[in-house]
């Protein structure tokens, strides 16, 4: 009797260091799903930090050229104004026969002063019109340029 005490004690300790290797080996597999996560989470933390700060640095761009738009096309709208109603004339650098320049300057009074010819209100309100689409396509330009510089190169 004994000896079958002995045998069942011997099958229970080899049953239960059995046991034990496979619940430890359970503990590994679940210490590495959990390390994984952990990794992932962190991973997904970091990609979402980096779209923060990609989207305040747009923002500020965004905000910049913006504004930069506004002003270009006030300035530009209040010119067309002062235009329209002849508060401004716009006038070009001119070149006249001598003597037409000789005649001019001496009944004006201004000596050496280049000749100038001033625009019809209506060609300078086009000309207006055509560097207000210049200015726009300039500050496009900035834009994507920073967008380039400050977004893409730097690999945010």
């Amino acid at each position: 009797m004994t000896r079958y005490l002995i045998a069942g004690l011997a099958v229970a300790l080899i049953l239960a260091g059995w046991r034990l290797d496979h619940v430890s080996n359970s503990l590994d597999r679940a210490k590495t799903v959990i390390s994984d996560q952990v990794d992932t989470i962190n991973t997904l933390e970091a990609a979402a930090q980096s779209r923060r700060n990609t989207q305040k640095l747009l923002a500020q761009l965004d905000a910049e050229h913006t504004k930069a738009l506004t002003d270009a096309q006030t300035s530009n709208a209040e010119l067309l104004a002062r235009i329209g109603d002849g508060s401004q004339r716009l006038s070009v650098k001119a070149r006249c026969p001598a003597p037409a320049v000789r005649a001019a300057s001496s009944t004006t009074g201004l000596g050496d002063a280049e000749a100038r010819a001033e625009l019809d209100p209506s060609d300078a309100q086009r000309i207006v019109a055509i560097t207000d689409d210049g200015d726009q396509g300039l500050i496009a330009l900035q834009m994507a340029q920073a967008y380039i510089a400050n977004v893409c190169l730097k690999g945010n």
